[in-house]
């Protein structure tokens, strides 16, 4: 059973290529199996692509898992490039999208949160990016530990919460002063 093209995940554009299939093919198996029990034979059939065509992108599923978590953290990570000096509304906003993103991204998210190397990693990461805006490193840490506990909490409730109301929550955590 191949991916129906019309509702790839991955990508927006028109021109779909051979990797964004192949991502995508991974990304929903993902959602129905262990990455231990998924092989380049059912990524391949998914996507409706020969073995070749697969081996021309990836050498195999461990370097596939790894394009897709450096190209996935990092569109995660880019939401904190954006300035910081905004309003309320405007956070709002932002944690809407980073709510989009993980839900996008759920299958992904369900793996990499059940691993604690993967966890503490992005953390981290965030925690370098929002030192740059809090400008106390103590703070940034506990912001950054904080807000992937609170989105790893969401993605391992089965999303029960609505996304809008994650975002709502996520917005709320982030502007509080826990200075007082």
């Amino acid at each position: 059973m191949s991916i129906d093209r019309r509702y790839l995940m991955y990508t927006q554009e028109e021109n779909i290529t051979a990797r964004e299939y192949i991502l995508q093919a991974f990304l929903e198996l993902l959602g129905t199996k262990e990455f231990e029990s998924i092989f380049v034979k059912e990524i391949v059939r998914k996507a409706g692509i020969s073995r070749s065509t697969f081996y021309i992108h990836f050498q195999d599923k461990y370097e596939l898992m790894n394009y897709l978590r450096e190209d996935i953290t990092s569109r995660f990570l880019a939401f904190y490039d954006r300035d910081r000096e905004a309003d309320f509304l405007s956070i709002k906003t932002t944690t809407l999208h980073i709510c989009h993103h993980i839900f996008q991204y759920r299958y992904f998210y369900q793996h990499e949160f059940n691993l604690p190397e993967y966890t503490r990693k992005l953390s981290d990461a965030l925690a370098e990016k929002l030192g740059k805006v809090y400008e106390d490193r103590g703070y940034a840490i506990f912001a950054s530990f904080g807000t992937i506990g609170y989105l790893t909490y969401w993605v391992k409730g089965n999303f029960s919460m609505d996304l809008e109301k994650a975002a709502e929550d996520l917005a709320k955590i982030g502007v509080t002063d826990w200075s007082r």
